[in-house]
């Protein structure tokens, strides 16, 4: 009875801990919003080269109306907003790759310091462990790849030497 309540609360732990990290992060952290970057009036249900053209005259009329270049800039405008959105959300994702990482990693450390509550060690664990892939999903694109690589091998030494550590402390 008591390791299936150990087993739920290692679970409770790595739930509310990893809920915790990320609101945490998304509090002091805030993701791009699209909304920011582009006007979306320019979305509305009538197409933009209708504009200015009554509903009543025909799409050759309308494309006659409407100069060439005003669709152009237009079409630039949104091209621009939406690569300079994209642009934030990619140094977002970037920074928010080392931010999972790190905070990933502490986590884990801090679990080494919690062996003799089991449950709450390894929720703490557990957390982590999802933090860090979490950080390297959002991040997987917009992170360099030595980085990634990088962080990689300083997580999996750090979870590899904690394993070693636990099975020798076992026997």
């Amino acid at each position: 009875m008591s390791k299936g309540i150990n087993a739920i609360f290692g679970i409770a732990v790595a739930v509310v801990v990893y809920l915790v990290l990320i609101l945490g992060i998304q509090a002091f952290y805030p993701e791009p919003v699209y909304e920011e970057y582009c006007n979306n009036t320019s979305y509305e249900s009538k197409p933009v080269w209708t504009e200015g053209c009554d509903y009543n005259i025909t799409v050759k009329e309308c494309l006659d109306l409407n100069n060439e270049s005003f669709i152009d800039s237009r079409a630039q405008a949104r091209t621009q907003c939406y690569d300079t959105f994209n642009e934030a959300r990619k140094d977002y994702e970037g920074t928010l790759f080392l931010i999972t990482a790190t905070l990933g990693i502490l986590v884990i450390i801090i679990a080494f310091f919690t062996l003799t509550m089991i449950n709450i060690s390894s929720g703490l664990i557990m957390s982590g462990v999802v933090l860090i892939v979490y950080g390297f999903i959002r991040g997987w694109s917009s992170t360099n790849d030595i980085t990634k690589f990088i962080f990689a091998i300083i997580d999996a030494t750090i979870i590899i030497s904690f394993a070693v550590y636990l099975n020798k402390k076992k026997k």
